[in-house]
């Protein structure tokens, strides 16, 4: 992980930190959502139609998207100030940054694809709503041309 890298401060809105404390407090926010994240995909095994519970992960998928792109923002950072310095980029501890750039590119691509799904799903449950009001509307309209 990029914590491992020693020596690097970074300025994150006008403070400057070292890359490890960064990086820890947004793990500590990206643990928080995930158990949350967690909890809300188990209750939908139990509640798939439930519009709120998809309101839920969808409002968590966007702030993990957020963190992510907030430690994507920061490794970013890292490797500017590396490049400033001249770090031989064949060093390990510049590869084992870029390592970490590129899986937290991969899995901010992943959450934006989950968040683009959680979108369509709810979509779907709506639609099947509908259709179950529709169909009773129906059913109700058919009753009724009989007492008329």
């Amino acid at each position: 992980m990029a914590g491992n890298i020693k020596g690097i401060t970074i300025e994150i809105a006008g403070d400057t930190t070292k890359l490890d404390k960064a990086l820890r407090d947004i793990a500590k926010s990206t643990r928080d959502i995930d158990k949350e994240l967690r909890a809300v995909t188990n209750d939908l095994k139990f509640n798939p139609t439930s519009v709120e519970l998809w309101r839920q992960k969808q409002t968590l998928l966007t702030s993990k998207i957020s963190e992510t792109e907030k430690k994507l923002q920061v490794l970013k950072q890292a490797q500017a100030k590396m490049d400033a310095q001249g770090v031989d980029k064949n060093s390990e501890e510049y590869r084992k940054l870029q390592r970490e750039i590129i899986s937290t590119e991969s899995k901010l691509k992943t959450f934006k694809s989950q968040l683009a799904s959680v979108g369509n799903v709810k979509l779907k449950v709506l639609s099947e709503q509908f259709k179950d009001v529709g169909n009773k509307l129906t059913t109700v309209g058919n009753a009724l041309k009989g007492v008329s």
